[in-house]
Order: C-alpha cells, then structure tokens, then sequence
C-alpha cells in the first residue's frame, strides 16, 4: 500500500511504502524535514487494497536515488563528501577534510530536478520578491566582491610593474619588451582567477537566497572546491562564443544562451566540468527565446536606470539583474 502526502514545506506530491510511515526524510525538492504520515486506517476498506503495488524504493523520495537514507533525518550515522570522499557526521554543515559546504551539495546532484520552460514575466515578479526581502544581503555581495577585486587588481598591477621593472633593468633595452611579457600574462591570470573565484561565491550565496535559505557573506569564500572547473569551462565557454561569433554573429549569440547555465548547474549539482555543458542544453531547451528576451529585458533596465540614475542607480540595478539570472535558472530547473 502506497502513502501519497504533500510536503508541508513547497507542496510538492510525494509517495512512498507504508512502511516508512512515521519517519523522518528531507523534501527532495526543498530540502526541509517532513515526517512521513500515518497511512489512514482501514475503516474504509473496500477489497482492493490488496490489488495495490507496492513503491519499489528506488522510485520512493526515500530511495538512494533521489534521497539517500543515509543523507537523511533517518540516519544519525554519516555520509561521504562529495568532494573529497572523506567521511562526514550526518548533519554537518562542512567537510572538515576539504571545507567543503555540504549544506549546498547535498541539494547538488540529488533531489528534484527537471528542465522545464519558464516565463519572463514570472522571473521578473520571483526575482523583485526575492531582491526586496533580501536588499541587504543582496547588496553586500557585489559591493564586496567589488572592492575585494578592485583593491587586488591595484596590488597585483604595482607588483607587476615593480617586478617587470626590476627585471627589464637587469636586461638590454632590446630584450626588456620581452621580459615583460611573462609578468603581464601572469598579472592577468592572477587577476581573472579571482575574479571567477568571486564569480562563484556570489552565484553560490545568490542561490541559497532564491532556495529560502539564509547565507551569510563567508559562502562568497565557498567556491574553492570548484574554482578549477569554473575556470576551464569559463575559457570554453568564452572559446565557443568567438567561434560563434565569427560565424555571422548569430550562431555566437546561439552559443552563448544554449550554454549561459553551466556556472550555476556546476556548482548546483556539482558536475564534472564538460557535463555542466550538456546538462545547460538540456535546460535551455525550449528556452531560448525567454533567455534572449531576458537578457534584452535586464539589458534595457540596466541602461535606462543608468541613464535616469547618472549611474549611482546601477548600485541596486546590477545586483537585481543578478538575482533575476538566478533566479531564471532556477524557473528552468523547477526549484
């Protein structure tokens, strides 16, 4: 006999075996606890209740595919992590081998998720909500990813210089262009590496918020455990969009929206780079058209606002059209 109930949390419809009654599992979908309820009692049994099948587990929201018992409320033992595959206490909130946040990747690669199209209109209404209820928090993120990046482009740049300096001084006047070369590779390596490090802990803190969650400003430096992989898929990425570009333009601006999740799908269901890839395809599958006129939609308000602010208004505008991408991807992914 099966129990159908709805999470009191999201509402979403779960089923399971009545043998799970009266226990304890997170919501695949949410990720909140929720007790599995009584089935009701057989004073209204016809016959057929023997004809019922049973929920093989595998297809329960209990089972190890979606939410294993052991990464449950049911099991007061531990998992593994999912970084470095180090034993972790059930219910710990960091690896204490790695750092890594488990709070974020036990939802990553598990529970509900399916592509789905969404609308412009209701990512526009769900990310104003989510941006007013969370302004100071929203705010802080890019003002401080901000500063961190500008006060280190001004250290790494004067670094530079003097090193480049020093160096060309020991050398011939002919040689010192190319001795400078190195430096400079180096200084914008160094100054993009932080620069997607950042990247990750905004998009990490970012979806916490539009999950419910309530992150502080310390997941912006959570993004380690990923900032390989965001790195080398960023230059595919960007490798993809030239080469699109350079055939006739639209096939670049294709590119660049078929694939525009991967960041948030890498660090969501913590994939292998190239997966991140083919998973965003999949997302952005019927997609498309929503995603161009998002981005024309962000765009106009990004330039209008600039324009009627003289730019001081781009301090709220640009964290909104963040919160508005996050958001998106998540309409796309049904969370």
């Amino acid at each position: 006999m099966t129990i159908e109930f709805s999470c009191s949390h999201c509402n979403k419809v779960l089923k399971t075996s009545d043998d799970k009654a009266g226990r304890r599992a997170k919501c695949p979908q949410c990720g909140e606890p929720i007790d599995v309820p009584q089935p009701a009692d057989d004073q209204g049994f016809d016959g057929f209740d023997e004809f019922d099948e049973s929920v093989p587990e595998e297809e329960s929201f209990l089972a190890g595919g979606t939410t294993r018992e052991e990464d449950s409320f049911l099991s007061g033992g531990s998992i593994d992590c999912p970084m470095c595959g180090a034993p972790v206490p059930a219910g710990a909130q960091k690896c204490q081998a790695c750092g890594e946040a488990l709070k974020a990747s036990r939802r990553s690669g598990r529970g509900h998720w399916e592509p789905r199209v969404f609308s412009i209109g209701a990512v526009l209404s769900r990310a104003w909500e989510v941006y007013k209820a969370n302004l100071g928090m929203v705010l802080a993120v890019p003002l401080l990813a901000g500063g961190i990046y500008f006060v280190a482009s001004i250290v790494i740049g004067i670094a530079s210089a003097v090193i480049g300096a020093v160096l060309a001084g020991g050398v011939g006047n002919d040689v010192a262009p190319l001795v400078q070369i190195p430096v400079a590779l180096v200084q914008n390596l160094i100054i993009y590496s932080i620069f997607f490090y950042l990247q990750l802990g905004g998009q990490l803190v970012f979806l916490q918020i539009v999950r419910g969650e309530s992150p502080d400003l310390s997941v912006m430096f959570n993004g380690g455990p990923f900032f390989w992989r965001m790195f080398l898929c960023s230059m595919i990425y960007g490798i993809l969009i030239f080469v699109g570009m350079i055939l006739l333009i639209i096939p670049g601006i294709v590119v660049a929206l078929m694939f525009w999740p991967f960041s948030f799908i890498l660090i969501d269901r913590n994939l292998p780079g190239i997966e991140s890839f083919s998973e965003s395809r999949k997302v952005t599958s019927g997609n498309l058209l929503n995603l161009l006129g998002l981005s024309l939609a962000l765009g106009g308000i990004s330039i209008l606002g600039g324009i009627v602010t003289l730019g001081i208004g781009l301090i709220f505008i640009m964290p909104f059209t963040y919160m508005a991408q996050t958001v998106a991807y998540a309409e796309m992914t049904s969370q």
